[in-house]
């Protein structure tokens, strides 16, 4: 049975449910299937989403028969995205039930081409039906159940013009960016091996960190972890107690504001524009990254914009701490992938907060590099290993990090160093990949850098307050 069509022609007509090719391959992993202490932090609602644009090939592109087999092949090795979501009713921390249950692909179409869609150009993320979202499986998280939640879907959306575009999500509390595009590395291989024999082996995968640790260890050994002092994260302090009160009339309820609107947009810096950055942002003494000067860049002019806009609208409210946070992968820290790929989460979130005397004024650009630069790189020798024991030996849902987010926090993923493009490869190499601007992923202040299709310099995937987008000069660097 068909569903709704989008407002700009996209329509989903079958519903494909898939689980592994070999039913050993998830009864072998038990009831249940826990997850690492570092998979435990992600709230499990928040997915990792991608859409991957295909232009049309002299033979049918990824045809969706063909999808589903390879799919159920991957499934063999990664069987626990059969499954469904649980809570630890002890530790708050996620695990996985149901396992069998399946994943989803969507098979869908759309009635316009992907020439009409890019107005006879190349085709970018906002130019898509949505700006990706409509080539994304529906994804209802605010009234969705935890165990009716299918934690790994694909929509395959099939253009008028005979392109395709692939939608993949998967709840980020089973991978983080990279685990995620280890699972398109691996999807994709097998799907160009069905040419000449049914499936390939792929390399296999690493249980997660850790997972049973707390099972494992005495008593002694987990007081030892709990008085650990981890330099990222704390624990939310008990609510005291708190002794009946009389009856008193409760207030009457505050006005609702309105909800700001966010937006999405796509800031390109050239290769050019990078070494830019970097050579405007070097600190006399020290080192610093490319990541670092971009990231320190933005940090700068995003503040700049907010404060010009909050200073003139002062009905919007008052402007937060400029706050900032980027994850760091701890793969080479805990040599996850020693034994197999690693696709689960292996990141820890770092964050600062940064003056607005530092942010305000462009030649101080140095001074929040080294910054950024120190900031993640925070973790002395047995520091990474040391915070997840500490994780696994205490309530997960009262660790708390120093981002505080608001209306003046920055969040930076680093996607630019993975391979997105060449890992994508079915029939041809994708047009475009990008992390489509959501509900979820329109969260003020979040961003994205992701390599380009032609390997010139980073394209940052950016969510911002309306009225901001207004305000921001880019300086080095220019608006898509």
């Amino acid at each position: 049975m068909s569903e709704m069509t989008s407002p700009d022609g996209v329509q989903i007509v079958k519903r494909h449910t898939i689980t592994p090719s070999k039913p050993g391959s998830y009864k072998a992993l038990g009831p249940i299937f826990r997850l690492g202490p570092l998979d435990q932090l992600v709230l499990t609602f928040i997915p990792v989403a991608v859409v991957y644009i295909y232009s049309a090939s002299p033979s049918t592109t990824i045809p969706i028969e063909k999808l589903c087999r390879a799919t159920s092949l991957v499934l063999d090795t990664y069987p626990h995205l059969t499954g469904r979501i649980g809570i630890n009713d002890t530790h708050g921390g996620a695990h996985i039930h149901s396992l069998g249950t399946g994943c989803q692909i969507l098979e869908a179409t759309c009635d316009k081409t992907l020439k009409e869609l890019g107005n006879g150009g190349g085709i970018g993320l906002m130019e898509l039906p949505g700006k990706g979202e409509d080539l994304m499986a529906p994804y209802d998280f605010m009234n969705i159940k935890k165990e009716d939640q299918v934690v790994f879907t694909i929509q395959h959306t099939r253009f008028a013009c005979g392109g395709v575009s692939l939608g993949l999500r998967v709840l980020h509390c089973l991978n983080d960016g990279a685990g995620f595009f280890h699972l398109m590395r691996d999807l994709s291989s097998i799907y160009r091996s069905l040419d000449y024999s049914e499936g390939r082996t792929i390399r296999k995968i690493a249980p997660p960190y850790l997972a049973n640790y707390e099972n494992e260890v005495s008593e002694e050994e987990k007081e030892t972890n709990r008085s650990y002092k981890p330099v990222l994260y704390q624990l939310e302090p008990e609510a005291p107690v708190e002794l009946a009160a009389p009856d008193i009339p409760a207030p009457a309820p505050a006005p609702t504001k309105e909800k700001p609107k966010i937006t999405g947009q796509v800031l390109h810096f050239s290769t050019n524009d990078l070494d830019t950055l970097k050579r405007l942002a070097a600190p006399k003494d020290g080192y610093i990254t490319t990541f670092d000067a971009l990231t320190a860049h933005l940090q700068q002019r995003i503040y700049q914009a907010r404060h010009r806009t909050y200073t003139s609208t002062p009905s919007l409210g008052t402007l937060g701490e400029a706050d900032l946070l980027c994850p760091i992968d701890l793969r080479n820290h805990l040599n996850l992938e020693e034994n197999g790929l690693y696709p689960y989460n292996a990141v820890l979130t770092t964050s600062s907060t940064f003056s607005p005397e530092s942010l305000l004024d462009n030649t101080k650009l140095p001074e929040v590099a080294s910054k950024v630069h120190n900031m993640v790189r925070p973790l002395g020798d047995g520091d990474a290993e040391a915070i997840v024991k500490w994780i696994s030996t205490v309530n997960r849902s009262k660790i708390r990090h120093g981002y505080r987010g608001g209306t003046g926090g920055v969040m930076v993923s680093q996607w630019n160093k993975m391979d997105m493009y060449d890992g994508g490869v079915f029939e041809s190499r994708p047009v475009l990949v990008a992390p489509p601007f959501t509900p979820i992923s329109l969260h003020d202040g979040l961003g994205y850098t992701i390599p380009t299709e032609s390997g010139d310099g980073i394209d940052v995937y950016l969510a911002l307050r309306e009225e901001v987008w207004g305000e921001l000069d880019v300086g080095v660097g220019q608006m898509k």
